[in-house]
Protein backbone atom coordinates (compact mmCIF):
# COMPACT_ATOMS: atom_id res chain seq x y z
CA UNK A 1 0.00 0.00 0.00
CA UNK A 2 1.12 3.57 -0.98
CA UNK A 3 1.60 5.76 1.88
CA UNK A 4 0.55 9.58 1.81
CA UNK A 5 3.85 10.83 0.93
CA UNK A 6 4.14 8.21 -1.99
CA UNK A 7 1.25 9.23 -3.51
CA UNK A 8 2.17 12.65 -3.27
CA UNK A 9 5.55 12.37 -4.71
CA UNK A 10 4.05 10.19 -7.30
CA UNK A 11 2.28 12.66 -8.92
CA UNK A 12 3.95 16.02 -8.11
CA UNK A 13 3.59 18.35 -10.62
CA UNK A 14 6.69 20.32 -11.70
CA UNK A 15 6.63 23.87 -11.21
CA UNK A 16 5.85 26.21 -13.97
CA UNK A 17 8.18 28.78 -15.49
CA UNK A 18 5.83 31.07 -16.47
CA UNK A 19 4.99 31.71 -12.68
CA UNK A 20 7.65 34.21 -11.87
CA UNK A 21 8.17 37.27 -14.63
CA UNK A 22 11.57 37.09 -16.38
CA UNK A 23 12.49 40.81 -15.07
CA UNK A 24 12.83 39.68 -11.76
CA UNK A 25 15.67 37.96 -12.43
CA UNK A 26 17.05 36.92 -9.09
CA UNK A 27 13.57 34.66 -8.32
CA UNK A 28 13.72 33.37 -12.46
CA UNK A 29 16.59 32.00 -11.56
CA UNK A 30 15.98 30.47 -8.10
CA UNK A 31 12.54 28.76 -9.50
CA UNK A 32 14.77 27.46 -12.34
CA UNK A 33 16.44 25.66 -9.85
CA UNK A 34 13.42 24.33 -8.36
CA UNK A 35 12.03 23.18 -11.73
CA UNK A 36 15.58 21.32 -12.43
CA UNK A 37 15.01 19.88 -9.13
CA UNK A 38 11.92 18.11 -9.97
CA UNK A 39 13.15 17.08 -12.67
CA UNK A 40 15.62 15.16 -11.69
CA UNK A 41 13.09 13.29 -9.57
CA UNK A 42 11.22 12.63 -12.60
CA UNK A 43 13.81 11.46 -14.52
CA UNK A 44 14.84 9.04 -11.42
CA UNK A 45 11.20 8.12 -11.67
CA UNK A 46 10.47 7.87 -15.10
CA UNK A 47 13.77 6.81 -16.83
CA UNK A 48 15.38 4.81 -13.40
CA UNK A 49 18.93 2.63 -14.02
CA UNK A 50 21.09 5.30 -14.11
CA UNK A 51 18.86 7.81 -14.47
CA UNK A 52 17.51 6.88 -10.72
CA UNK A 53 20.68 8.93 -9.10
CA UNK A 54 20.78 12.91 -9.39
CA UNK A 55 24.63 12.57 -9.04
CA UNK A 56 24.80 10.79 -12.55
CA UNK A 57 22.72 13.26 -14.02
CA UNK A 58 23.19 16.72 -15.44
CA UNK A 59 20.16 19.03 -16.43
CA UNK A 60 20.30 22.47 -18.15
CA UNK A 61 17.85 24.90 -19.61
CA UNK A 62 18.08 25.26 -23.20
CA UNK A 63 18.60 28.92 -24.12
CA UNK A 64 16.47 27.95 -27.27
CA UNK A 65 13.05 27.08 -26.11
CA UNK A 66 10.03 27.95 -28.47
CA UNK A 67 7.12 30.18 -27.43
CA UNK A 68 4.97 27.99 -25.60
CA UNK A 69 7.43 25.62 -23.13
CA UNK A 70 10.43 25.56 -21.71
CA UNK A 71 13.04 23.03 -22.35
CA UNK A 72 15.67 21.21 -20.78
CA UNK A 73 18.01 18.95 -21.81
CA UNK A 74 19.46 15.82 -19.42
CA UNK A 75 22.28 14.39 -19.85
CA UNK A 76 24.01 11.31 -18.22
CA UNK A 77 27.38 12.33 -17.48
CA UNK A 78 30.03 11.03 -19.57
CA UNK A 79 31.84 8.64 -16.88
CA UNK A 80 28.33 6.81 -16.54
CA UNK A 81 28.28 3.88 -18.42
CA UNK A 82 24.80 3.50 -20.23
CA UNK A 83 23.15 -0.42 -20.24
CA UNK A 84 20.97 -1.32 -23.31
CA UNK A 85 18.25 0.73 -24.13
CA UNK A 86 18.90 3.40 -21.47
CA UNK A 87 19.25 7.34 -23.68
CA UNK A 88 22.56 8.37 -22.53
CA UNK A 89 20.06 12.26 -23.44
CA UNK A 90 16.94 13.09 -23.61
CA UNK A 91 15.06 16.48 -23.83
CA UNK A 92 12.54 17.20 -21.02
CA UNK A 93 9.45 19.74 -22.01
CA UNK A 94 7.97 21.94 -19.49
CA UNK A 95 4.30 23.00 -20.48
CA UNK A 96 4.40 26.82 -20.11
CA UNK A 97 0.97 28.73 -18.56
CA UNK A 98 -0.90 28.76 -22.09
CA UNK A 99 -1.00 25.01 -22.38
CA UNK A 100 -1.42 24.53 -18.84
CA UNK A 101 -4.32 26.13 -18.22
CA UNK A 102 -6.03 24.45 -21.20
CA UNK A 103 -6.30 20.64 -20.29
CA UNK A 104 -7.98 19.34 -23.25
CA UNK A 105 -4.76 20.43 -24.97
CA UNK A 106 -2.62 18.48 -22.55
CA UNK A 107 -4.47 15.92 -23.07
CA UNK A 108 -4.80 15.83 -26.93
CA UNK A 109 -1.03 16.90 -27.09
CA UNK A 110 -0.03 13.62 -24.67
CA UNK A 111 -2.41 11.18 -27.03
CA UNK A 112 -0.81 12.80 -30.38
CA UNK A 113 2.72 12.33 -29.56
CA UNK A 114 2.35 9.09 -28.27
CA UNK A 115 0.95 7.99 -31.40
CA UNK A 116 3.17 9.94 -33.46
CA UNK A 117 5.84 8.54 -31.99
CA UNK A 118 4.88 5.31 -32.69
CA UNK A 119 4.25 5.95 -36.00
CA UNK A 120 7.57 7.50 -36.05
CA UNK A 121 6.94 10.75 -37.16
CA UNK A 122 7.91 12.30 -34.48
CA UNK A 123 10.29 11.77 -31.60
CA UNK A 124 10.04 9.01 -29.38
CA UNK A 125 8.82 9.21 -26.12
CA UNK A 126 10.04 8.04 -22.62
CA UNK A 127 7.47 9.32 -20.53
CA UNK A 128 4.92 11.81 -19.06
CA UNK A 129 5.37 13.68 -16.03
CA UNK A 130 2.45 15.97 -14.71
CA UNK A 131 3.18 19.80 -16.57
CA UNK A 132 5.60 18.28 -19.18
CA UNK A 133 7.01 14.93 -20.78
CA UNK A 134 10.25 13.58 -21.50
CA UNK A 135 11.61 12.71 -24.83
CA UNK A 136 13.66 11.27 -27.03
CA UNK A 137 16.83 13.72 -27.81
CA UNK A 138 17.52 14.42 -31.39
CA UNK A 139 20.40 15.00 -32.79
CA UNK A 140 19.71 18.02 -35.06
CA UNK A 141 19.50 21.34 -35.73
CA UNK A 142 16.08 23.71 -36.78
CA UNK A 143 15.77 24.76 -39.98
CA UNK A 144 16.21 28.79 -40.39
CA UNK A 145 13.48 31.45 -42.08
CA UNK A 146 15.86 31.42 -45.10
CA UNK A 147 16.00 27.98 -45.62
CA UNK A 148 12.13 27.80 -46.03
CA UNK A 149 12.02 29.30 -49.17
CA UNK A 150 14.43 26.89 -50.93
CA UNK A 151 12.82 24.68 -53.04
CA UNK A 152 14.20 21.68 -51.79
CA UNK A 153 13.02 22.61 -48.43
CA UNK A 154 9.46 23.74 -49.33
CA UNK A 155 8.79 20.83 -51.26
CA UNK A 156 10.08 18.29 -48.43
CA UNK A 157 7.77 20.12 -45.95
CA UNK A 158 4.93 19.67 -48.52
CA UNK A 159 5.43 16.04 -48.42
CA UNK A 160 5.54 15.68 -44.93
CA UNK A 161 2.15 17.99 -44.26
CA UNK A 162 0.37 15.48 -46.83
CA UNK A 163 1.75 12.48 -44.80
CA UNK A 164 0.30 14.03 -41.23
CA UNK A 165 -2.85 15.39 -43.18
CA UNK A 166 -3.57 11.46 -44.17
CA UNK A 167 -3.95 10.29 -40.59
CA UNK A 168 -6.64 9.34 -38.88
CA UNK A 169 -6.33 10.48 -35.56
CA UNK A 170 -8.87 9.01 -32.28
CA UNK A 171 -9.84 13.06 -31.60
CA UNK A 172 -13.04 15.07 -32.90
CA UNK A 173 -13.12 15.08 -36.70
CA UNK A 174 -14.80 18.78 -36.89
CA UNK A 175 -12.57 22.10 -37.07
CA UNK A 176 -13.50 23.42 -34.33
CA UNK A 177 -10.05 22.93 -31.93
CA UNK A 178 -8.08 26.31 -33.27
CA UNK A 179 -11.27 28.05 -33.48
CA UNK A 180 -12.49 27.32 -29.57
CA UNK A 181 -8.73 28.46 -28.66
CA UNK A 182 -9.49 31.80 -30.79
CA UNK A 183 -12.66 32.13 -28.88
CA UNK A 184 -11.55 31.53 -25.36
CA UNK A 185 -8.58 34.04 -25.92
CA UNK A 186 -10.72 36.99 -27.21
CA UNK A 187 -13.28 36.26 -24.07
CA UNK A 188 -10.83 36.88 -22.01
CA UNK A 189 -9.14 40.02 -23.51
CA UNK A 190 -12.74 41.36 -23.72
CA UNK A 191 -13.12 40.56 -20.70
CA UNK A 192 -16.15 38.43 -21.14
CA UNK A 193 -14.27 35.86 -18.98
CA UNK A 194 -12.04 36.04 -16.31
CA UNK A 195 -8.42 37.36 -17.54
CA UNK A 196 -5.45 35.06 -17.86
CA UNK A 197 -3.55 35.28 -14.71
CA UNK A 198 0.14 33.81 -13.60
CA UNK A 199 0.19 31.07 -11.27
CA UNK A 200 1.08 30.82 -7.75
CA UNK A 201 4.84 30.31 -7.86
CA UNK A 202 6.06 27.40 -6.56
CA UNK A 203 8.59 28.59 -3.36
CA UNK A 204 8.77 24.92 -1.65
CA UNK A 205 12.67 25.38 -1.03
CA UNK A 206 14.15 27.23 1.66
CA UNK A 207 16.66 28.48 -1.60
CA UNK A 208 13.55 29.62 -3.01
CA UNK A 209 12.14 31.53 -0.31
CA UNK A 210 15.39 33.08 0.62
CA UNK A 211 15.34 34.56 -3.17
CA UNK A 212 11.83 35.90 -2.59
CA UNK A 213 13.39 37.78 0.88
CA UNK A 214 16.49 39.43 -1.08
CA UNK A 215 14.18 40.33 -3.85
CA UNK A 216 11.39 42.24 -1.36
CA UNK A 217 14.61 43.53 0.46
CA UNK A 218 16.18 45.08 -2.71
CA UNK A 219 13.23 46.73 -3.60
CA UNK A 220 12.86 48.43 -0.49
CA UNK A 221 16.38 49.75 -1.02
CA UNK A 222 15.61 51.00 -4.62
CA UNK A 223 17.38 48.37 -6.20
CA UNK A 224 16.64 47.39 -10.11
CA UNK A 225 16.56 44.22 -10.26
CA UNK A 226 14.57 44.13 -14.38
CA UNK A 227 16.09 43.17 -17.34
CA UNK A 228 17.52 46.04 -19.96
CA UNK A 229 14.69 47.97 -18.67
CA UNK A 230 11.87 45.63 -19.86
CA UNK A 231 8.13 46.84 -19.51
CA UNK A 232 5.36 44.13 -18.76
CA UNK A 233 2.46 45.00 -21.19
CA UNK A 234 -0.88 45.42 -18.51
CA UNK A 235 -3.98 43.97 -18.90
CA UNK A 236 -4.99 47.26 -20.23
CA UNK A 237 -2.86 47.71 -22.78
CA UNK A 238 -3.08 43.92 -23.76
CA UNK A 239 -7.22 44.79 -24.09
CA UNK A 240 -6.27 48.24 -26.00
CA UNK A 241 -4.17 46.01 -28.54
CA UNK A 242 -7.42 43.67 -28.74
CA UNK A 243 -9.56 46.65 -30.03
CA UNK A 244 -7.55 48.52 -31.63
CA UNK A 245 -6.17 45.77 -33.95
CA UNK A 246 -9.98 44.81 -34.62
CA UNK A 247 -9.35 41.11 -33.34
CA UNK A 248 -13.30 40.85 -32.44
CA UNK A 249 -14.04 42.32 -35.69
CA UNK A 250 -11.70 40.42 -38.18
CA UNK A 251 -12.19 37.17 -36.32
CA UNK A 252 -16.19 37.68 -37.20
CA UNK A 253 -15.42 38.26 -41.00
CA UNK A 254 -13.14 35.17 -41.52
CA UNK A 255 -16.06 33.08 -39.75
CA UNK A 256 -18.82 34.88 -42.32
CA UNK A 257 -16.40 33.74 -45.23
CA UNK A 258 -16.27 30.40 -44.14
CA UNK A 259 -20.46 29.79 -44.02
CA UNK A 260 -19.85 31.06 -47.45
CA UNK A 261 -17.94 28.17 -49.28
CA UNK A 262 -19.16 24.82 -50.43
CA UNK A 263 -17.66 22.40 -47.52
CA UNK A 264 -15.91 20.19 -50.16
CA UNK A 265 -13.68 23.41 -51.01
CA UNK A 266 -12.18 23.25 -47.58
CA UNK A 267 -10.95 19.99 -46.61
CA UNK A 268 -10.86 19.19 -42.99
CA UNK A 269 -7.55 17.21 -41.85
CA UNK A 270 -5.65 16.51 -38.83
CA UNK A 271 -3.36 19.44 -38.54
CA UNK A 272 -0.02 19.79 -37.11
CA UNK A 273 -1.10 23.88 -36.73
CA UNK A 274 2.46 25.38 -36.32
CA UNK A 275 4.81 24.23 -38.44
CA UNK A 276 7.26 26.98 -38.55
CA UNK A 277 10.80 26.60 -38.63
CA UNK A 278 11.65 25.87 -35.35
CA UNK A 279 9.14 22.84 -35.83
CA UNK A 280 11.20 21.35 -38.19
CA UNK A 281 14.48 19.29 -37.37
CA UNK A 282 17.18 19.09 -39.95
CA UNK A 283 18.63 15.79 -39.08
CA UNK A 284 21.69 15.71 -41.80
CA UNK A 285 23.61 17.78 -44.03
CA UNK A 286 22.22 18.99 -47.00
CA UNK A 287 25.49 20.18 -48.38
CA UNK A 288 26.71 16.98 -48.10
CA UNK A 289 23.63 14.62 -49.16
CA UNK A 290 22.00 17.32 -51.74
CA UNK A 291 18.89 16.69 -49.58
CA UNK A 292 16.64 17.73 -46.58
CA UNK A 293 15.51 14.91 -44.60
CA UNK A 294 13.11 16.92 -41.83
CA UNK A 295 11.80 15.85 -38.81
CA UNK A 296 8.42 17.75 -37.94
CA UNK A 297 8.10 18.23 -33.78
CA UNK A 298 5.98 19.91 -31.42
CA UNK A 299 2.51 19.04 -32.21
CA UNK A 300 0.53 20.76 -28.68
CA UNK A 301 -1.48 22.72 -30.88
CA UNK A 302 -1.82 19.56 -33.17
CA UNK A 303 -5.92 18.96 -34.31
CA UNK A 304 -8.46 18.46 -36.92
CA UNK A 305 -9.04 21.58 -38.65
CA UNK A 306 -8.98 23.40 -42.20
CA UNK A 307 -6.18 21.72 -44.27
CA UNK A 308 -5.81 25.29 -45.76
CA UNK A 309 -5.09 26.84 -42.05
CA UNK A 310 -2.19 24.27 -42.16
CA UNK A 311 -0.71 25.31 -45.39
CA UNK A 312 -1.58 28.54 -44.90
CA UNK A 313 0.34 28.77 -41.71
CA UNK A 314 3.67 27.33 -42.92
CA UNK A 315 3.24 30.37 -45.48
CA UNK A 316 3.08 32.89 -43.32
CA UNK A 317 6.67 31.53 -41.06
CA UNK A 318 8.23 32.48 -44.70
CA UNK A 319 7.96 35.87 -42.85
CA UNK A 320 9.16 35.37 -39.41
CA UNK A 321 12.69 35.19 -38.11
CA UNK A 322 12.69 33.71 -34.68
CA UNK A 323 16.21 34.43 -33.98
CA UNK A 324 16.68 38.04 -33.67
CA UNK A 325 19.12 38.40 -30.23
CA UNK A 326 18.28 41.84 -29.86
CA UNK A 327 14.04 43.35 -28.75
CA UNK A 328 11.34 42.71 -30.48
CA UNK A 329 13.27 39.38 -30.29
CA UNK A 330 11.66 38.55 -34.47
CA UNK A 331 12.43 39.48 -37.58
CA UNK A 332 9.19 40.46 -39.71
CA UNK A 333 9.20 40.83 -43.74
CA UNK A 334 5.99 40.56 -45.34
CA UNK A 335 7.41 40.54 -48.83
CA UNK A 336 8.65 36.67 -48.09
CA UNK A 337 5.17 35.67 -47.84
CA UNK A 338 5.52 32.61 -51.27
CA UNK A 339 4.88 34.11 -54.72
CA UNK A 340 1.79 31.61 -56.69
CA UNK A 341 4.40 30.14 -58.15
CA UNK A 342 6.13 29.15 -55.27
CA UNK A 343 2.62 27.82 -54.06
CA UNK A 344 1.83 25.91 -57.27
CA UNK A 345 5.30 24.27 -56.26
CA UNK A 346 4.21 23.30 -53.09
CA UNK A 347 0.84 22.13 -53.80
CA UNK A 348 1.96 20.26 -56.86
CA UNK A 349 4.52 18.55 -54.01
CA UNK A 350 1.97 17.96 -51.66
CA UNK A 351 -0.78 15.92 -53.83
CA UNK A 352 1.94 14.03 -55.06
CA UNK A 353 2.62 12.64 -51.42
CA UNK A 354 -0.93 12.37 -50.82
CA UNK A 355 -1.47 9.95 -53.84
CA UNK A 356 1.33 7.84 -52.47
CA UNK A 357 0.66 7.56 -48.66
CA UNK A 358 -2.05 4.60 -48.60
CA UNK A 359 -2.45 4.84 -44.72
CA UNK A 360 -4.75 7.74 -45.76
CA UNK A 361 -8.10 6.90 -44.40
CA UNK A 362 -11.87 7.95 -45.21
CA UNK A 363 -12.32 10.40 -43.09
CA UNK A 364 -8.89 12.45 -43.47
CA UNK A 365 -10.93 14.58 -45.74
CA UNK A 366 -13.69 16.25 -46.64
CA UNK A 367 -12.80 16.27 -50.40
CA UNK A 368 -14.45 13.78 -52.35
CA UNK A 369 -12.82 11.26 -54.53
CA UNK A 370 -13.65 12.45 -57.80
CA UNK A 371 -12.24 15.59 -56.42
CA UNK A 372 -8.94 14.64 -54.99
CA UNK A 373 -8.28 12.42 -58.24
CA UNK A 374 -8.96 15.51 -60.46
CA UNK A 375 -6.43 17.41 -58.56
CA UNK A 376 -4.11 14.92 -58.53
CA UNK A 377 -5.04 14.47 -62.20
CA UNK A 378 -4.29 17.89 -62.78
CA UNK A 379 -0.95 18.03 -62.05
CA UNK A 380 0.18 15.01 -63.71
CA UNK A 381 -1.52 16.75 -67.11
CA UNK A 382 0.76 19.35 -66.65
CA UNK A 383 0.81 23.05 -66.19
CA UNK A 384 -2.15 24.42 -67.53
CA UNK A 385 -4.62 21.81 -65.65
CA UNK A 386 -3.01 22.75 -62.77
CA UNK A 387 -3.41 26.23 -63.33
CA UNK A 388 -7.30 25.60 -63.49
CA UNK A 389 -7.51 23.95 -60.30
CA UNK A 390 -5.25 26.10 -58.20
CA UNK A 391 -7.72 28.74 -57.85
CA UNK A 392 -9.62 26.21 -55.26
CA UNK A 393 -5.93 25.44 -53.91
CA UNK A 394 -4.78 29.21 -53.16
CA UNK A 395 -8.68 30.14 -51.61
CA UNK A 396 -7.54 27.39 -49.15
CA UNK A 397 -4.31 28.67 -48.45
CA UNK A 398 -5.24 32.57 -48.13
CA UNK A 399 -8.19 31.85 -46.00
CA UNK A 400 -5.80 29.54 -43.89
CA UNK A 401 -2.97 32.00 -43.83
CA UNK A 402 -5.29 34.68 -42.45
CA UNK A 403 -7.36 32.50 -40.05
CA UNK A 404 -3.52 32.20 -38.89
CA UNK A 405 -2.73 35.56 -38.35
CA UNK A 406 -5.76 36.02 -35.83
CA UNK A 407 -4.87 32.29 -33.97
CA UNK A 408 -1.08 34.21 -32.68
CA UNK A 409 -2.44 37.83 -32.78
CA UNK A 410 -4.62 37.00 -29.66
CA UNK A 411 -2.54 33.74 -28.27
CA UNK A 412 0.34 36.62 -28.60
CA UNK A 413 -1.63 38.87 -26.32
CA UNK A 414 -2.82 36.08 -23.92
CA UNK A 415 1.15 35.54 -23.62
CA UNK A 416 2.03 39.03 -22.58
CA UNK A 417 0.38 37.99 -19.03
CA UNK A 418 1.19 34.60 -18.59
CA UNK A 419 4.19 34.24 -19.94
CA UNK A 420 7.98 34.84 -18.71
CA UNK A 421 9.66 33.80 -22.20
CA UNK A 422 12.07 36.48 -23.16
CA UNK A 423 9.58 37.54 -26.11
CA UNK A 424 7.97 41.03 -27.38
CA UNK A 425 4.50 39.25 -27.63
CA UNK A 426 2.72 42.24 -27.81
CA UNK A 427 4.85 43.54 -31.21
CA UNK A 428 4.71 40.41 -32.65
CA UNK A 429 0.24 40.44 -32.35
CA UNK A 430 0.70 44.11 -33.74
CA UNK A 431 3.09 42.59 -36.50
CA UNK A 432 0.71 39.71 -37.38
CA UNK A 433 -1.85 41.76 -37.97
CA UNK A 434 -0.16 43.76 -40.29
CA UNK A 435 0.38 41.04 -42.10
CA UNK A 436 -3.21 39.72 -41.73
CA UNK A 437 -4.52 43.31 -43.24
CA UNK A 438 -1.97 43.40 -45.66
CA UNK A 439 -2.38 39.90 -47.08
CA UNK A 440 -6.45 40.57 -47.20
CA UNK A 441 -6.41 43.24 -49.01
CA UNK A 442 -4.21 42.12 -51.68
CA UNK A 443 -6.49 38.65 -52.26
CA UNK A 444 -9.66 40.21 -51.75
CA UNK A 445 -10.64 40.88 -55.35
CA UNK A 446 -9.91 37.31 -56.40
CA UNK A 447 -11.19 35.55 -52.99
CA UNK A 448 -14.79 37.88 -54.20
CA UNK A 449 -14.28 36.70 -57.78
CA UNK A 450 -14.09 32.77 -56.85
CA UNK A 451 -16.94 32.44 -54.68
Amino acid sequence: MLTENQTSMDVEEVPCPDAVPHTCHRITERLCSCVIQHLHRQCAKILAGNWSSAENVLIEKLRHCGLSNYLFLGSLKDDVPVVPDEPRRVLLRVYGEVLRSNTDSIVMDAISFALLAEKRIGPGLHGIFRGGRIEEYVQSRPLTSTELPLPSVFTTVARHLARIHSLNMPFCKQPTFIFKMIERHLSQLTGVNSPPRRPTPDLDTASTLAAQAQQDADTADGVDDCLDGWAEVSFTEAQEMTSSLLLVEEFGWIKSQIKRIPENLLPVVFCHNDLQENNLLLLNNPEEDGTYDLLPIDFEYAGYNYRGFDVGNHFNEWCFDYTNPDPPYFFYQYEAYPSEEDQKEFWKAYLRAWKMDRRKSADASNLACGDILSLISSIEDGDEELSANFDRLWLEAWLGSLTSHIVWAAWSLIQTQLSSIRFRFDEYAAARMDAYFRLKSSGLAKFSSLI
